[in-house]
């Protein structure tokens, strides 16, 4: 692709490297996807090694509609929840700026780039919110246009919370306490195993292969986000497709039963983003 067709009429750049986003210093320039506008500079920037975006407002994906669960990384309230590496970038100018063409060219650059605009909102000013996908992989791009002389960019490079906990420390923790608590990564609002999620899964027959008497009852769990009824759902398929997974693996299927709870047994505050990701889990419990 060539460089021409990421650059709008502002010169916002969007480039790509051998099919991998570009990035570069965060404490000294542009990062990820867009450079910024003429005449701006970098007055901050941070990385978010995980975490979700910072104090996320309520959003419109159509007008008179909030977005909700049904639209991808958002929750019931309307509420970006996607979660991945973080980083901030907030620019300034001492010029005059203009809001508008602000707005214009990072709308103008990332269509370039193969992304879209997934929420609304009434004239170009606020916050709006974009997502670019390639190969599998979700970059959020939160813009924050208020004033005329200084604006904010989001980046949310999508991943999933990495928790693998080896085999030997799943048996200390079933022998101490009867479970073991592990984070398996899912499609979202699915029971879809991730690739990812292998390693977490090579850990478990690891486990069931240095204990031949070790019978486990694989046990889903929820946040409270959403219907009750269809998160218990969603926890008893995810812990059935864990079952088959290790079956798939050559684990003697006689050893393994399957249990959906939803958000009927939180282990952390589910008010808040980082406790939410916490009583997403799945548990390893001792059968008798």
């Amino acid at each position: 692709m060539k460089k021409s067709d990421f650059i709008s009429r502002f010169a916002i750049i969007a480039l790509t490297v051998a099919g991998t986003f570009c990035r570069a210093d965060a404490a000294t320039q542009d990062q990820t996807l867009l450079s910024g506008m003429p005449g701006y500079k970098i007055e901050s920037s941070k990385k978010t090694g995980f975490g979700t975006l910072a104090d996320a407002g309520l959003m419109y994906c159509a007008p008179s509609r909030k977005c909700n669960a049904t639209d991808i990384g958002f929750n019931a309230e309307g509420k970006l929840i996607a979660e991945g590496e973080v980083t901030a970038i907030r620019y300034e100018t001492k010029g005059e700026g203009s809001t508008l063409a602000v707005a214009r060219n990072y709308e103008a650059a990332i269509q370039s780039a193969g992304g879209r605009k997934v929420t609304w909102n009434e004239g170009h000013e606020g916050t709006q919110i974009f997502l670019l996908e390639k190969e599998g992989q979700r970059t959020w791009v939160v813009l924050e246009n208020y004033f005329k002389t200084r604006y904010k960019l989001t980046y949310i490079e999508e991943k999933k919370m990495q928790q693998v906990v080896t085999a030997n420390q799943m048996a200390t923790a079933i022998g101490q306490q009867g479970y073991a608590t592990i984070y398996i990564n899912f499609a979202n609002n699915s029971a879809l195993i991730q690739p990812d999620a292998k390693p977490a899964l090579n850990e478990i027959v690891a486990l069931l292969a240095n204990d031949k008497s070790l019978r486990l009852s694989i046990e889903g769990h929820t946040d409270n986000v959403g219907n009750a009824v269809a998160n218990k759902k969603l926890s008893q398929d995810r812990a059935i497709n864990v079952v088959q997974a290790l079956i798939d693996a050559k684990v003697d299927s006689k050893r393994l039963q399957a249990k959906g709870w939803g958000s009927e047994a939180p282990i952390a505050d589910n008010r808040n983003e980082d406790g939410r990701a916490k009583n997403r889990r799945v548990e390893l419990v001792k059968l008798k």
